[in-house]
């Protein structure tokens, strides 16, 4: 974006109050809105997985340090480098923590997540506070930072579920400190990943049941549209045609917007007219994302290689832009038939990512305390919400129902270690079930739509998964497999009308082909994880990162020595996992 753009818009934007907020707020207590200079600068200062905290230069409070990447990684990393004033987040943080003039006297990075980076600011009278900044594939400048702002209003004071009180924010990126923020109190408590794995069962089961709880709450509140939560007064003036308030009068105040899920703003779909909700009904909303994916593709997507599907052809949009026809023939069958699904299909808000570093608890007490990070949380109907929670999910799928989980058969005859493991794996899937259990008696819409997503109806949902960005997450494949399953399932949904798409014998053949190549290279991927050679994802530490990439050359050369003819040599090499996958054509 030029910079008389940027100008444009930031003009645009005061005028509406966006960023004069607090700074009347801070004039009137007597506080300064210019940097707060410190006599000594802040000690910088980095916690690492294990909770170990070491000093660190300030360029590294900018670059995404937690992980790396075998494939992309430069790429990876650019994208959630987010630079900032450090200076001016500190004063911010500083106003936004109220009494007499303080100084910050150290700043900690928390390991981050992929979408933003948390410090945990110390000033001299003690006080702490968290500034959160969103990385730039967080999604839409603005709306990403004014949505999560408004969600922990509403869970807090509307809902009744402990998060951080917000004490400052700011979601204009050109501001003093150049990025956008959150400032918020501390969690209380401590993170429920720092004992987790220490705590007996009955302590793990207890707070598995608080969540359940907490996720019933979520539910018994109704929403009037598929969206992102919003103060009404904080949605730019370009979005304020599309918002749906709501009908209670204690919720004036806010409304449902647009969605912030950075696959609908990514590679360039934020320069295109595309309709982001809210959406009323999943009819809408399945066919919105059908007409925004094909819209994209006419402007943006260029042929490409894909060896798993051919050695010398390249993947052309066009293809692409003829299975989202199909979607969209199919999408009105796929929304219309669930009609006995209503309550399930209901907007719902749900935290999305409930694993244990976002859970604080007391121990003494053991309850939950504080539940954190709501970015791009969205109320969408239910059976897209649906799922079991990170913090007690088992490590591999379990069917679903009363099947309880038992140790193997030879357990007796293992190894202290071997058993030490298998009793692991047993506890960690008794967490899973313990969490079905109790969500089928204290939360029965969700195990309604757990229950629904498991059974037959699952292959209707699918389609509007995966039509999302297919094209540019490499996921042509999955969008195809979906529909390819509607056609084959759809006498046992509709045994009056016809299906409105179908395949020809060679588009079947060759699809299946490419779900030959590519599981052979998901094998091999299994192996090289089982054996601690690889990751599947290719996501590693990052001091393991220059080990890793040897290891990656030296298997890559072993597999390429299993080819028998030079063509053969030439596929094997090209379809190799850990390596950037090729641009275009």
């Amino acid at each position: 974006m030029k910079r008389t753009t940027c100008n444009i818009i930031y003009s645009a934007l005061r005028y509406r109050g966006f960023f004069i907020r607090h700074r009347h707020h801070f004039r009137e207590a007597g506080f300064s809105t210019h940097a707060v200079h410190t006599a000594h600068p802040p000690v910088l200062l980095q916690q690492r997985e294990d909770g170990s905290v070491t000093q660190v230069p300030e360029e590294t409070f900018f670059r995404y340090t937690r992980k790396r990447w075998l494939v992309n990684d430069y790429e990876e990393r650019s994208k959630r480098y987010r630079k900032f004033d450090i200076g001016e987040l500190i004063a911010a943080a500083a106003r936004s923590a109220g009494g007499m003039p303080k100084q910050c006297t150290q700043i900690m990075k928390f390991p981050e997540g992929q979408y933003n980076k948390a410090f945990l600011l110390t000033f001299d009278d003690k006080s702490e506070v968290v500034a959160k900044l969103p990385n730039p594939n967080a999604g839409p400048p603005i709306l990403t930072t004014a949505s999560e702002v408004a969600t922990m209003e509403f869970v807090h004071r509307i809902i009744g579920i402990p998060v951080p009180r917000v004490l400052d924010w700011s979601c204009d990126q050109f501001n003093s400190a150049g990025c956008e923020y959150i400032i918020m109190e501390k969690a209380r408590g401590v993170p429920l990943a720092n004992s987790w794995y220490q705590l007996p069962s009955s302590s793990k089961h207890n707070f598995i049941g608080q969540v359940v709880e907490m996720e019933a709450k979520l539910t018994s509140v109704s929403f009037p549209a598929h969206g992102c939560i919003y103060h009404k007064r904080d949605l730019p003036s370009e979005h304020s045609q599309n918002q749906i308030p709501f009908g209670e009068s204690n919720l004036h105040e806010f409304c449902i917007g647009p969605v912030i899920d950075p696959v609908i703003w990514s590679d360039r779909r934020s320069e295109l007219q595309l309709y982001r909700g809210p959406w009323r009904d999943i009819s809408h909303y399945a066919r919105s994302l059908g007409e925004n994916e094909k819209y994209w593709t006419d402007q943006y997507a260029q042929s490409r290689m894909n060896y798993y599907k051919s050695n010398t052809d390249p993947e052309n949009p066009s293809e692409y832009l003829a299975l989202v026809e199909k979607y969209l023939l199919v999408a009105p069958f796929i929304t219309q038939s669930q009609a006995d699904s209503q309550d399930i299909l209901q907007p719902t808000l749900w935290h999305s990512d409930l694993h244990l570093n976002n859970i604080y608890v007391d121990l003494d007490t053991e309850t939950i305390t504080d539940i954190i990070d709501w970015q791009n949380t969205t109320t969408a109907p239910l059976i897209f919400q649906a799922k079991i929670p990170r913090m007690a999910r088992h490590i591999s799928p379990l069917p679903l129902g009363w099947h309880m989980p038992e140790k193997p058969d030879n357990y007796n005859d293992l190894s202290q270690d071997a058993k030490s493991q298998a009793d692991d794996l047993y506890q960690s899937a008794l967490c899973h079930k313990y969490y079905e259990v109790i969500t089928a008696k204290k939360n029965p819409r969700h195990y309604a739509a757990l229950t629904h997503n498991d059974e037959w109806k699952a292959p209707l949902i699918r389609p509007i998964k995966a039509i999302g960005g297919a094209w540019s997450s490499r996921e042509v494949f999955g969008l195809r497999s979906s529909l390819l399953e509607v056609v084959d399932h759809w006498t046992e949904w509709d045994t009056q009308s016809k299906c409105p798409i179908s395949f020809t014998a060679e588009e079947t053949a060759l699809h299946h082909e490419e779900l030959e190549n590519r599981e052979y290279v998901e094998q091999l991927m299994e192996q090289f994880q089982n054996a601690g050679l690889l990751p599947i994802d290719g996501v590693v530490h990052p001091e393991d990162y220059e080990t890793l990439q040897r290891t990656n050359d030296t298997l890559k050369t072993r597999f390429l020595s299993l080819a028998e003819s030079e063509e053969e040599t030439a596929w094997m090499e090209k379809i190799w996992p850990y390596q950037d996958p090729p641009k275009y054509s």
